[in-house]
């Protein structure tokens, strides 16, 4: 949701939108970008990016797809990456029944290690930037309602993820089970008990993001959710 994993610290006009700042979080993208909807076909990447190295915008995120598609190839000329994000909106209907008891909801803190091992050994994120990814669950906090949710094996937290509510909507966010306990039904477990819990909060939408070009969407429909919009981020290179 737009005021908890993609809200900034304040935003301004610019030339073709919105750009948002979190200036605590600056190495974050999705705290610090630029946001477009549809443009004119006469506007080209080439004034995209000049609007976003003037805003030092590290990422440009565009929700019009025939924008987005006509900017594509100027991006990608100039080293951007390209990532292409799927909404699905959960409706439940044939989902796929799964024992969530195992779940337990944790404190932010005991999340830390697993996240910091994913993000900066399989996610390849730069270590200067991890630091920042972890605490932007505490900013998050600040904003909206947020549960953590954790699968053990032990005591080590081997598959996790978030639940942001505002109380109507509901986001589950930045699900991750660690490489070696995977295909065993850890995501499947929480992101099912998000659900529920975000159903007995009252939320009458509950969504996800997905990589639009990966696998996990497949497992997301076997759960219930469906494709409800598409999204285009530009993120600037990092070296």
């Amino acid at each position: 949701m737009a005021k908890g994993d993609m809200g900034g610290s304040r935003t301004e006009g610019a030339r073709f939108g919105v750009a948002v700042f979190d200036e605590h979080l600056p190495l974050r993208f999705d705290s610090n970008y630029l946001l477009i909807d549809a443009l004119a076909l006469s506007v080209t990447a080439d004034d995209v990016l000049a609007e976003a190295k003037r805003l030092e915008r590290p990422a440009v995120l565009v929700r019009h797809l025939e924008t987005a598609a006509a900017l594509t190839p100027g991006f990608e000329s100039h080293g951007w990456h390209v990532h292409r994000g799927l909404l699905m909106a959960y409706r439940g209907d044939g989902a796929a029944r799964v024992d969530t008891t195992d779940v337990r909801e944790v404190a932010e803190s005991v999340l830390r290690p697993a996240r910091r091992f994913q993000y900066g050994t399989e996610s390849a994120v730069p270590p200067d930037a991890v630091e920042q990814l972890l605490d932007a669950k505490l900013e998050v906090a600040r904003v909206v309602d947020v549960h953590f949710f954790a699968v053990f094996s032990g005591d080590e937290v081997v598959s996790y993820a978030d639940l942001y509510s505002d109380g109507r909507t509901a986001q589950v966010e930045d699900v991750a089970t660690l490489e070696e306990h995977r295909r065993r039904g850890h995501a499947s477990r929480v992101v099912l008990h998000s659900v529920q819990v975000a159903r007995a909060l009252g939320c009458d939408l509950i969504f996800l993001v997905a990589d639009a070009e990966g696998d996990a969407q497949g497992l997301y429909q076997q759960l219930g959710f469906e494709p409800l919009g598409r999204y285009v981020k530009f993120i600037r290179p990092t070296s």
